[in-house]
């Protein structure tokens, strides 16, 4: 009979352990700490929305929910998601005024945005087996990097979406690892649901996830009874979101209108065809260029897993989901992109990819910390193609619309990051940014041929995504809060809940939603084409523009001047 004994640990090693992982926790801990805290600090000149009119529409659906009045958004039924708005739905619960909601708003933004630290770090040992060391460091880069960053600065659903993802993948990694268990396969069903309801990009990875489901089942990864597990939540969610767009009913009245018209012509019309692959490939080299290549690297790697598995089915599959995902979603966002109507063409809009951004540079650095130097030159090559032709393709498109007297639309929204990266403030610079993929990834593939050199270097990089957010906070985030922070205060002014109140037509759209917002005891709609109040109305808006035509009056309709702005060209009055 055999006695089955089990290997002795001596208890200095066990405290030892022991004592590391509470060292990991705290460090952990105080990270997402500061990670939130330095959130707030980039957000603070921010003091109303100004992704307009996306994050509008997400804060009056929040403030419906909440019980306040009526408001537009801007999606359409099918893209309706309620998700966020009932997240960040109890700022509008416990603050006073909308200024005080918004800053809730953010404080809800940045305690979640901030999970992407831990959850990277637990993804980085669980999933790529990396140390703890280098688990840690490649955690802080995903949890710093700009691209899931500043979206926690603004009331929108992308401020919650890349730890969502990280969430999600660790979720997948951990069930297909332990397929037999209920609670990984219900995890990653509640996952996948709160993806749904947070945006459309969550109805493609719900697409992708069936897929996914049905290659598992009938590769018996996994039993019908844990798949069901696994749609429970899921379909609860669906549920769920339209319940509550019920409850709201016509409170939240839609301005959408972007499905149908373009969209079914994407593939019938050259120019729409020709948008949607640009929009495609600028998203594929724009993730190279954020990651240093390192997107590029991760994608070669998963690629030749799923061909030629070295790896455990775990990994192998939740980086295969990851791949599918992002294409999807890309496609999808190209779709949208090209199927629009009445709109100027994108040179760039990175912001449904972007939310991919920290797995890929995590993954990007287990591929450097596990590849002998010739496999990685081998595995370069598809970022170095990506990077150069991407650049090429990309300034060739801008320089072939610019002759035909036409131009791409380029701003913040588009990539904040990459913006700041190239510092094209102005003009979107492709060569340059080219040329910063490129040096990244021959840096990053020098530095890690050094053991000791992988830590310090990351180190780096999480340095340099301060630098880049402490940048953008100065050449975009301030000057964008200040251009939406009005010199009007209607509540030092005694305008509040008691008033009815309107406004003239053609004010400025920075006083208008500014002010749509301010006004949070009713919905803020204009009077009449002839721009004179009814009776009841006793505070007006009006344009401020002394000696000019534009300009209203309010004595003549028999109000009184309470404040007027000569920078944002608007005036209060008061009826008496």
């Amino acid at each position: 009979m055999a006695t089955e004994v089990m290997p002795y640990s001596p208890p200095e090693a066990t405290a030892t352990r022991a004592d590391r992982g509470r060292v990991v926790i705290a460090v952990l801990a105080l990270g997402w700490l500061a990670g939130v805290l330095w959130r707030l600090w980039l957000g603070s000149p921010i003091t109303h929305p100004i992704a307009h009119a996306d994050e509008d529409s997400y804060m009056n659906a929040a403030r419906a929910i909440a019980g306040g009045p009526e408001g537009f958004s801007s999606e359409t039924p099918l893209f309706r998601r309620i998700g966020y708005p009932l997240l960040v739905s109890p700022a509008f619960v416990f603050g006073p005024d909308f200024a005080t909601s918004y800053k809730i708003v953010h404080v809800i933004n940045a305690v979640i945005s901030a999970l992407s630290l831990p959850l990277a770090y637990l993804l980085a040992r669980r999933m790529f087996g990396l140390t703890t060391g280098i688990a840690l460091a490649a955690a802080f880069v995903a949890g710093t990097v700009p691209a899931g960053v500043f979206w926690s600065l603004v009331g929108m659903t992308d401020s919650v979406m890349a730890p969502l993802m990280l969430g999600w993948f660790l979720a997948i990694h951990w069930w297909v690892g332990a397929p037999a268990r209920s609670g990984p396969a219900i995890t990653v069903g509640v996952m996948t649901g709160v993806l749904y309801l947070v945006h459309i990009r969550g109805t493609i990875l719900v697409g992708v996830y069936f897929a996914f489901l049905v290659f598992l089942l009938i590769r018996k990864r996994v039993g019908r009874r844990a798949a069901g597990l696994s749609l429970v939540p899921l379909m609860l969610a669906v549920v769920l979101n339209q319940v509550v767009i019920l409850l709201i009913g016509d409170r939240v009245h839609l301005r959408g209108d972007i499905v149908g018209g373009g969209t079914m012509a994407v593939f019938t019309e050259i120019q729409r065809l020709q948008v949607f692959i640009a929009s495609f490939g600028t998203n594929l080299w724009y993730l190279c260029v954020v990651t240093g290549g390192l997107a590029g690297l991760a994608w070669v790697a998963t690629t030749v897993e799923m061909f030629r598995p070295a790896r455990d089915a775990a990994f192998r599959w939740t980086a295969g989901l990851a791949l599918v995902s992002t294409i999807g979603v890309g496609l999808g966002a190209a779709v949208v992109l090209a199927g629009l109507v009445d709109t100027q063409s994108d040179a760039l809009y990175s912001r449904y990819v972007q939310v991919f951004v920290p797995f890929w540079i995590l993954f990007g650095f287990a591929v450097l910390a596990d590849r002998r130097l010739r496999t990685l030159v081998r595995y370069a090559l598809v970022p170095v193609l990506v990077l150069v032709v991407g650049g090429l393709v990309i300034a060739y498109r801008l320089r072939y619309v610019a002759e035909r007297g036409h131009e791409l639309s380029y701003g913040m929204f588009g990539g904040p990051d990459l913006m700041t990266m190239t510092a094209g403030w102005s003009e979107f610079r492709p060569y340059v940014g080219t040329a910063i993929g490129l040096a990244g990834l021959a840096v990053l593939l020098a530095a890690t041929r050094v053991r000791r050199l992988v830590i310090p270097l990351m180190v780096v990089v999480v340095l340099v995504n301060g630098v880049t957010m402490a940048v953008m906070r100065d050449r975009l985030i301030e000057p964008i809060g200040s251009r939406f922070s009005l010199p009007v205060d209607l509540g030092e002014l005694g305008v509040g809940p008691d008033d009815a109140i309107s406004y003239t037509r053609r004010i400025s759209n920075e006083a208008y939603y500014v002010l749509y917002h301010d006004v949070y005891w009713t919905e803020f709609t204009p009077v009449g084409e002839d721009d004179v109040p009814p009776p009841h109305i006793e505070v007006m808006i009006g344009r401020y523009h002394p000696g000019e035509k534009l300009h209203w009056d309010g004595a003549e309709h028999g109000f009184t001047l309470l404040q007027a702005s000569d920078e944002a060209h608007i005036a209060v009055w008061r009826r008496g």
